[in-house]
């Protein structure tokens, strides 16, 4: 229960506005709380099913591999939203790439990873994703941070996303 805490702290600091300091925290404490290294997971291992998540993510065409690397009974917590999504099944209708009508701008890939720490079986994202039309709307680019729990199978088991999803354009008229 200590880690938990610990997290839930740091991450109560993040949103009272404390802003780089705040996202630094998070990082460096989640990395401290990354105490419970798998037996029959390498980093290495942990690695290459980051790379290949966030490859297949990016590439945004194959959403059951995309679905393959989450276990059945993943939690994923979208921060800034507040949504808790319990389930593969429930996270699969969350993000259901078949829904809407979604297009990257200048058609690469829908994400771009700018650094990845790994410690044990916690991965630590930070990316953007890139500009999209969905339904018409242009939207983005959104920089994210997308921390990852994987199990002893190199399964994701928890996610929490941290993506500035505000339209900038309807909420500051810029």
């Amino acid at each position: 229960m200590y880690k938990y805490n610990a997290i839930q702290a740091r991450i109560g600091a993040f949103r009272l506005g404390k802003g780089v300091a705040g996202a630094l925290s998070l990082v460096y404490c989640l990395l401290l709380s990354a105490c419970t290294v798998l037996p029959n997971s390498s980093e290495a291992d942990v690695q290459a099913v980051a790379h290949s998540y966030f490859e297949t993510y990016a590439e945004r065409s194959d959403f059951d591999r995309f679905m393959r690397f989450y276990a059945d009974d993943a939690k994923l917590t979208d921060i800034v939203y507040g949504n808790e999504i319990n389930g593969k099944d429930n996270i699969r209708d969350f993000f259901d790439w078949h829904r809407g009508d979604f297009t990257v701008v200048d058609a690469g890939p829908a994400l771009e990873v700018e650094e990845q720490v790994i410690s044990g079986n916690q991965v630590i994202t930070k990316g953007v994703f890139r500009e999209f039309e969905y339904n018409g709307n242009r939207m983005g680019p959104w920089k994210f941070i997308i921390w990852q729990e994987l199990n002893q199978a190199g399964k994701v088991i928890a996610q929490e996303d941290w993506i500035n999803y505000t339209p900038k354009k309807i909420m500051l008229g810029s």
